[in-house]
C-alpha cells in the first residue's frame, strides 16, 4: 500500500505513538482514509498512476469465403 504524508488537525494515538496537533506524519493509504473519516487529519492528495494506454490489436484480414461445396 502507498505511504502518504498527512498533517494532523487534532492530537491522537497513532498506532502506539502520540501524534501532536499540526504535525506531519507518514501513514499508509488505508490508515489515512480512517483518520480522515474521523476528522483527525487534513485532506490529502494521492499521486495518481498514469492512465494505461489501450492498444488495439491489429485488424485481421478477412479471408474470402470459399465456394460452397456441392454434393454430387
Amino acid at each position: 500500500m502507498a505511504e502518504v504524508e498527512v498533517k494532523t488537525l487534532k492530537g491522537f494515538n497513532n498506532q502506539g505513538s502520540y501524534a501532536k496537533r499540526g504535525v506531519t506524519i507518514v501513514v499508509d493509504e488505508l490508515r489515512a482514509r480512517e483518520l480522515l473519516a474521523n476528522g483527525l487529519i487534513e485532506e490529502y492528495d494521492m499521486k495518481q498512476a498514469p492512465a494505461p494506454e489501450n492498444k488495439a490489436a491489429p485488424a485481421q484480414k478477412q479471408k474470402p469465403a470459399g465456394k460452397p461445396k456441392t454434393k454430387e
